[in-house]
């Protein structure tokens, strides 16, 4: 058959539900429509670009546009019906991502675990200068900022988010010290016409004054004020072609606009709380402006991104839910399906019949079971058999078990976590495999955290404090202590402790790796032994009090009589000493 010139073509890919009705109205007879699915199925519109795939939120192509093509009958997963059910966006995702955390057992579980189990406890390690003294001062400094930043919260909130949503940003508050213009000036002893002492003041050189703001501010800094974990649906990510920085904005929410524009109508409780804010936000939250976020810690306060699986071209991280976010829908929609018919069956249905009836016979015993159902006492007497069937929702509910199976060991798999973690039924030595894998998984995830914190938070403090020195090379060596984690608890402690032990015994490994497997702090261990180091705490202790009772009993034998006064209170008669033997 010819084809018709003035049709548009004999196959149409249309993108949009809305334009399959428009569509249909102006196609020829031999013209067929082919959509990625029925209108009456999606909620949603989905914008197709045929070759392509979706971008890194889960849309498919760009907003609005539509690429004709020849229909084939080549598969497509991302134009399935279950799969356009989906969240196409990333702000639907993270709605997703936290429902099923809080509601779901096991995704809220493993969640938990990861985010537990890594950080049990941080450690700072002296940093190793050169004057013992100074090492332990910098310690000191950086165990007070991490005490009043409360870093482990932080850090633990902060990978909660890492494994629920995919990033989480940490803001770091900068210490902003004040410099008195006092300092700058100095007074200066003269004589006058008369020869009579005048004190007058005069500002210093720029190099004198140079050197002595560097010292009030490293003598005053005290590194970051707070951290506070930001919201990630309130952080807009913006990334550019070929250029090594990335845009971050802090989008102000409606309630902290209002309070601004109440403190300027003159309210006295919102000034208040709008006091303790930064000054330099004021004016972006006044011109309904998002806040610009600097990523240099070396500029002062910043915010840093810490994302689970991000590639370099996409500006957010990747859920470890998301893999798992069909399994969990259709386990959502299988468990509403059961729901229905629990409800529709919760008062049960009665099935009552027998053989051989008229109407007038169906209508009497219809009448005399509305009787004994409102009477419990009624008696329902027939001279012929009447068969009487309760149907519960028993009868009725679905036969899941195998579904909910396949659909937990997809969870398990996508999780990252094995049926007994979660429950705790099963021993070491039957998830060796697994545990080791999940042990590796957490040890590089640790080194993320320690990476994070040490070049982060620790070495631009470090700077700006002042803790350098000078090697052999006349190089800068920066010294800020190290960060460590206990050790994780995902073997058994047995094997571990007989290898440690007989790797010490050998002296191939510090005793300092022992107290760790018992999450005993090394430093505090060693101070406590020399505190106890020849007291009655000591553990030899009472093995030297027995070698002094030992000599002290040899010298009252050979300096007393105390031998002839027990030979005489026993009866006893010493024997001649042999030749040689001078002792009696």
């Amino acid at each position: 058959m010819a084809k018709n010139k003035n049709a548009i073509s004999d196959t149409r890919v249309v993108g949009s539900v809305d334009k399959v009705r428009n569509a249909s109205a102006l196609r020829p007879k031999n013209t067929q429509v082919r959509v990625g699915a029925e209108a009456s199925s999606i909620r949603k519109k989905a914008n197709v670009c045929v070759g392509f795939g979706g971008g890194y939120d889960g849309s498919f192509g760009n907003s609005g546009s539509m690429q004709m093509g020849y229909a084939t009958n080549t598969y497509s997963p991302q134009l399935s019906t279950d799969f356009l059910e989906l969240p196409q966006n990333i702000t639907e995702k993270r709605s997703y991502f936290r429902h099923f955390y809080n509601y779901h057992p096991y995704v809220g579980r493993a969640v938990d675990l990861h985010t537990e189990l890594p950080l049990s406890k941080i450690r700072l390690s002296s940093p190793r200068g050169k004057d013992p003294k100074k090492n332990l001062y910098i310690l000191k400094f950086f165990e007070e900022m991490v005490r009043h930043t409360n870093l482990l919260k932080i850090l633990v909130d902060a990978t909660r988010e890492y494994y629920v949503i995919g990033d989480a940003f940490i803001f770091a508050e900068d210490h902003d010290v004040e410099i008195p213009e006092e300092l700058f000036v100095e007074e200066v002893a003269s004589l006058d016409d008369e020869g009579l002492p005048v004190i007058t003041k005069r500002r210093v050189s720029k190099d004198d004054e140079a050197k002595r703001r560097l010292e009030f501010y490293q003598k005053h800094y005290r590194g970051w004020e707070s951290l506070t974990l930001l919201p990630p649906e309130q952080i807009n990510v913006t990334q550019y072609q070929f250029a090594a920085k990335t845009k971050y904005e802090l989008i102000v929410d409606e309630k902290t606009r209002g309070l601004v524009m109440d403190a300027e109508n003159g309210d006295e409780d919102a000034a208040e709380y709008v006091a303790s804010m930064p000054a330099d936000i004021i004016p972006y939250i006044m011109d309904g402006k998002d806040l610009p976020l600097d990523t240099d810690p070396m500029e002062g306060s910043f915010v840093y991104q810490l994302s689970r699986n991000k590639p370099p071209f996409q500006p957010y991280g990747v859920s470890i839910i998301e893999r798992c976010l069909r399994d969990l829908v259709y386990q959502d929609k299988l468990r509403q399906s059961q729901t229905s018919i629990s409800s529709r069956a919760m008062t049960p249905k009665r099935l009552i019949y027998a053989e051989d009836m008229d109407e007038t016979d169906v209508e009497n015993l219809r009448n005399e079971v509305d009787q004994a159902l409102m009477d419990p006492d009624y008696s329902i007497v027939t001279n012929f058999q009447v068969n009487w069937e309760e149907i519960s929702a028993r009868d009725r509910l679905l036969d899941l078990g195998s579904e909910y199976d396949i659909v937990d060991r997809h969870l398990f798999a996508g999780l990252s976590v094995t049926e007994s973690m979660l429950t705790g039924e099963s021993s070491y030595s039957g998830e060796r495999v697994n545990l080791e894998v999940i042990n590796t998984q957490y040890s590089m995830y640790r080194d993320s955290l320690q990476n994070m914190v040490e070049e982060y938070l620790f070495r631009p403090v470090a700077i700006k404090k002042g803790f350098i020195e000078k090697d052999e090379f006349n190089e800068d060596i920066v010294l800020y202590p190290s960060l460590s984690f206990t050790r994780l608890s995902l073997r058994d402690n047995r094997d571990t402790f007989d290898t440690m032990f007989n790797l010490y015994t050998k002296g191939s490994l510090s005793v300092d790796f022992i107290y760790e497997l018992f999450n005993l702090d090394p430093q505090t261990v060693t101070e406590k032994v020399k505190r106890d180091l020849l007291t009655v705490k000591d553990p030899v202790f009472n093995d030297m009090m027995r070698a002094v009772y030992g000599e002290v009993g040899r010298k009252v034998v050979e300096e007393t009589n105390v031998a002839e006064k027990i030979y005489a209170e026993l009866g006893l008669v010493p024997s001649p000493p042999k030749s040689g033997d001078e002792r009696f």
